[in-house]
């Protein structure tokens, strides 16, 4: 499978799973965190791109974004939705732990894809253990950020 097949599978799976935004609880709650993950990864890959720190050679819309747009618009927002619906309920120790379910598995994949394809390629100064830094902290942020919403909404309604 050469990387233009493996991109356009990634991105009709990313696409696909848009639905589980409609998953249980409120959908409110989940496009927050979906957009917020969403400028959360502006702010944080525009600049790790722009240093050449990771590069991304295989991508969508070359001339307009050095970024993965799928990556950092829609699978990694969505995987962001489905960690919180995951720790909805989760005392605050469980939610943190639970982050390694998917920031494990995800830093995997990306290493995979960085070794294996030219959808990503880390530069000098980076590595899996800063995507696997980068991934859990943002997980973490998009958490404490539906965490901090959903205290003052239950306030404000008081």
């Amino acid at each position: 499978m050469n990387d233009r097949s493996i991109l356009r599978f990634i991105t009709v799976i990313s696409l696909s799973g848009l639905a589980l935004l409609f998953k249980k609880g409120s959908v409110k709650d989940w496009f927050l965190v979906f957009l917020f993950k969403s400028l959360l990864s502006t702010f944080l890959d525009i600049p790790v791109t722009e240093k050449r720190l990771v590069k991304y050679p295989v991508r969508y819309f070359p001339k307009y974004f050095k970024t993965n747009i799928v990556f950092d618009y829609i699978l990694f927002p969505l995987t962001c939705v489905i960690y919180s619906q995951i720790t909805y309920k989760w005392k605050p120790i469980q939610a943190i732990l639970g982050v390694f379910l998917l920031s494990v598995p995800m830093t995997v994949a990306e290493e995979i894809l960085n070794k294996k394809t030219n959808l990503i390629q880390y530069g000098k100064k980076w590595n899996w253990t800063n995507s696997f830094s980068y991934l859990t902290a943002t997980f973490l942020a998009s958490r404490f950020f539906i965490t901090g919403i959903r205290f003052i909404s239950e306030r404000r309604e008081r």
